[in-house]
């Protein structure tokens, strides 16, 4: 009895370790899973970032933006070794793309200029960059950046003269750019620490107050619990951001009370989980203190809290013996870079519980820029030089790459964000924090707590943890990084765009040097030249041919649009996550109105008219848009007309051709791609639901499908695969607008139109296997204006009255050297300001400001 005891024991003790060890080794796949998906995304798939730098931040019809455009590495903020082509684009508050250009950046950064048109209406102009390699992101976040503009006239009219009264009396014309009064309406948004409020444990709240304008309210109340005791107090910020500490009882409700303008409101808190996961951080600065708890039995064990920055693994912590409620652990700051850090609790199975982030700022990481001048101020015309030099904290030489520019300080906007603003916390928020540079004035009170409240408060994430638990980490991607120009299209059967054609395609392009490349296309017809670089625009001849002489066929050739289709401009104001009202530039105008009057007066090609008024209904760009599209169709408008790029949250990438439609009213979509059936409302018969009749470009697709059951009328293939890049409206007609196709159209028309032609799309030529056409090349860069006045010439009797004394884009300073540069100041009295920014060649982002004086006259 004895031994069978013992044996019994044993038995047991052997089938528990074994349990146990196969548990054991099931977490770890899973944890090696999402960890070897984390450095495959860090080391293979690491997302891109770009950032502009311009000489200004306030113009004038007819100016320049100067600009400086840098490709940097999502995760290690180096210069990027994937793309070296930048999109640069000037788009209108109605969406419109003012400019549109493309710049080689290479392995340092790219110089650009915009001329800004005469003809350019006032307002608010948005300045956007990014590169096609972040278009596969699910959510990009390109650069963008408010560009004011004010128009100007050269003679100096009465309109111009109340224009300068009313800015030097504080208001402005750019509605955009001001803000409503406080409103007594409270907008009241609660933010658990890590994700939920849990019962029995100790919470901490995150909350955000605003008024209906988005403004932050700096506000105080109290938090009471259903039988109205006070159980905790709060204190919000003049941003509006606050938090305060709860215990939640089971089966309680809790509500935050507060009092405005006399008036008492009560907002109730979220209803708190029974069971869960809680993650409480400390930002000691030197030191993060982080907590993990639960309320479920045994929920820590075996589970894993992570820790990252832009993805990089900072913190690997297996609680694989935790039998404890809470778990917590100490993680000094010294060995990290600055940024925005991410910390996740993932359940055995893998799954992301709870998750909170954080701001890492280490002064240790900090790059000093130093700036001296030979002289504390100037005078007119006078010769200006600066010494660089650039080291660590502890005074190690550095290398890297900056862009300089010298402007009137009346032309710079306060507020406006630096490359440290942008690659640090605005480019992971969302670019939702317009104001970042406020979280880093070092005079702002209180402002690491108001720095960590905002990684409390902040709901964007562009980091999701499902791919790489899923494995989509290593998906092909729609757009590769480009090095240079890339000439890129399909072949099909003639005159048939929708009927890709497998063919062999030969280039050339008649440049300076005759290049001329041959290549056999895909199964679906795409060929792929490049990548080149010129300048301008060059001829181009694509020949195109059946790959067996045995089965000759007549081909067309259509090539991609010159720059990619992406949706409109976030609404960058209603994101604000509290506003300041502009300064209104009235000095800066004065000074840019003598400049474009002093410059229409010298132009040796202007001869000055007397005044003459043209009176005449102007056609605005949406009615011109409106016309274009309607010229394509054979019935003119559309009731139910759906524009790609407006279109909120369509993914070029991802999503179909046919979940355009849900946006359109009466239409049912069932079932999956490739198995998808589109439903017109009342579109069906005795005999069943009738399909519509497809229509892509006025070519009708499906076959007449006259009472059909609705298995019989799915969407035809080359619809289901017609990429959303490619679609500029889709029009669905029903009743009288569908009569003009017949009895075809009993089932509704469904009429899909392209970028093609004199919109955006290539058109091919006439005649088959052949394309003539010219491909549009880099930016020619314009070379910035640097009078030289220590030599007398005949030019430098014409006043000098530049807003923008000195833009250099490329200055390079090499470790242990000192970089020298000069330039003139030109005839106006006053302050400006030096700014420098740029990238070390280790990643550390550098923004560096100085005031230069030019006083009085040149002796």
């Amino acid at each position: 009895m004895k031994i069978s005891f013992i044996y019994r024991c044993f038995l047991a003790l052997a089938i528990s370790l074994y349990f146990n060890t196969s548990i054991s080794a099931q977490e770890t796949k899973v944890f090696q899973n999402l960890l070897g998906n984390l450095a495959i995304y860090t080391n293979n798939y690491a997302p891109e970032k770009v950032y502009v730098q311009t000489d200004k931040d306030f113009y004038t019809n007819g100016d320049t933006i100067w600009l400086s455009a840098y490709i940097l590495d999502g995760v290690t903020h180096v210069i990027s070794d994937k793309s070296w082509v930048v999109y640069i684009e000037l788009i209108g508050s109605d969406g419109g793309l003012v400019v549109q250009e493309k710049l080689f950046t290479g392995n340092t950064g790219a110089a650009g200029d915009i001329q800004i048109p005469e003809t350019l209406e006032e307002g608010t102009y948005v300045l956007r960059a990014y590169t096609k390699y972040m278009l596969n992101d699910e959510n990009p976040v390109l650069f963008e950046k408010e560009i004011p503009v004010w128009a100007l006239q050269a003679n100096g009219t009465d309109t111009d003269k109340n224009k300068l009264k009313s800015k030097k009396q504080g208001t402005s014309s750019l509605n955009e750019l001001t803000t409503a009064p406080n409103q007594p309406d409270l907008n009241v948004q609660f933010f658990p620490e890590g994700g939920d409020l849990v019962s029995g444990l100790e919470n901490v709240m995150g909350v955000k107050v605003t008024d209906n304008e988005g403004k932050g309210i700096a506000i105080e109340g109290k938090v009471l619990d259903q039988e109205n005791n006070p159980v905790a107090f709060f204190k919000s910020h003049e941003l509006g951001l606050g938090r305060f500490i709860l215990k939640v009882k089971p089966d309680s409700r809790y509500f935050l009370e507060l009092e405005n303008n006399k008036e008492i409101t009560r907002h109730p808190l979220p209803e708190a989980e029974l069971m869960g996961y809680n993650l409480h951080l400390t930002n000691m600065g030197e030191q993060l203190k982080i907590s993990v708890c639960s309320n479920i039995r045994g929920g820590l064990k075996g589970a894993l809290l992570l820790g990252h920055l832009r993805g990089r693994p900072i913190l690997k912590q297996f609680l694989t013996n935790s039998e404890e409620a809470c778990h917590s652990i100490k993680l000094l700051t010294s060995e990290l870079p600055d940024g925005v850090a991410h910390f996740t609790l993932f359940t055995p199975n893998g799954e992301p519980v709870s998750e909170r982030l954080t701001f890492i700022e280490n002064p240790e990481n900090s790059a000093k820029l130093s700036l001296s001048t030979n002289k504390p101020a100037y005078t007119i015309r006078d010769k200006v030089n600066i010494d660089l030099e650039l080291v660590d904290a502890t005074g190690k030489p550095l290398s890297g790459d900056f862009s300089m520019s010298v402007a009137s300080q009346n032309s710079v906007r306060e507020g406006t964000g630096d490359m440290r603003g942008w690659l640090l916390l605005n480019s992971d928020l969302g670019a939702t924090v317009p104001d970042v540079n406020y979280f880093f004035q070092e005079d702002v009170k209180n402002r690491k707590q108001l720095l960590d409240l905002l990684m409390l408060t902040h709901g964007w994430r562009r980091f999701s943890w499902e791919p790489f638990t899923s494995g989509e980490v290593r998906k092909e991607f729609a757009f590769a990084p480009e090095k240079g120009i890339m000439i890129q299209g399909k072949t099909t059967k003639f005159d048939t765009p929708f009927q890709p054609l497998k063919t062999m395609v030969s280039l050339n392009v008649l440049a300076d040097e005759i290049a001329h490349e041959k290549q056999p296309t895909n199964s679906k017809g795409q060929f792929s030249f490049g990548p080149f670089f010129y300048q301008d625009s060059v001829p181009v001849v694509l020949n195109s041919s059946s790959l067996t002489a045995q089965n000759e066929e007549e081909t067309s050739i259509y090539l991609d649009a010159p720059f990619p289709s992406i949706p409109p401009i976030r609404n960058i104001q209603k994101q604000r996550i509290f506003k300041t009202t502009l300064a209104t530039p009235g000095p800066y105008l004065q000074e840019a109105l003598r400049k474009k009057t002093n410059d229409f007066k010298y132009d040796p090609k202007v001869i000055q008219l007397d005044e003459a008024f043209i009176t005449s209904k102007s056609k605005t760009r949406q009615d011109a848009i409106k016309a274009k599209m309607n010229s394509r169709t054979m019935y003119g408008d559309s009731r139910n007309r759906i524009i790609a790029d407006s279109i909120p949250g369509l993914q070029m990438a991802t999503n179909t051709a046919v979940d355009m439609l849900r946006m359109v009213p009466g239409v049912q979509i069932f079932g999956n791609i490739p198995n998808q059936t589109v439903r017109v409302r009342a579109s069906v018969n005795f005999k069943g639901p009738i399909a519509p009749l497809y229509v892509i470009d006025g070519i009708p697709i499906a076959p007449d499908n006259f009472g059909t059951p609705e298995e019989q009328i799915g969407v035809p293939d080359v619809i289901q695969y017609l990429p959303v890049s490619d679609i500029l409206f889709v029009d669905v007609l029903t009743g009288p607008e569908a009569a003009i196709y017949g009895t075809r159209a009993m089932g509704g028309v469904i009429a899909y139109y392209t970028k093609r032609g004199d919109l955006l799309y290539e058109k091919p030529n006439s005649f088959p296997g052949v394309m003539k056409t010219t491909v549009k090349g880099f930016r020619k860069t314009r070379e910035f204006y640097k009078p030289n006045y220590a030599t007398p010439k005949p030019g430098h009797q014409i006043p000098d009255y530049r807003t923008t004394l000195h833009w250099d884009p490329y200055i390079s300073i090499k470790e242990g050297t000192t970089s020298k540069l000069n330039f003139y100041t030109g005839d106006t009295i006053g302050n400006y300001l030096i700014t420098i920014e740029g990238i070390t060649d280790d990643g550390r982002p550098v923004s560096q400001m100085a005031g230069l004086k030019v006083v009085g006259d040149s002796p």
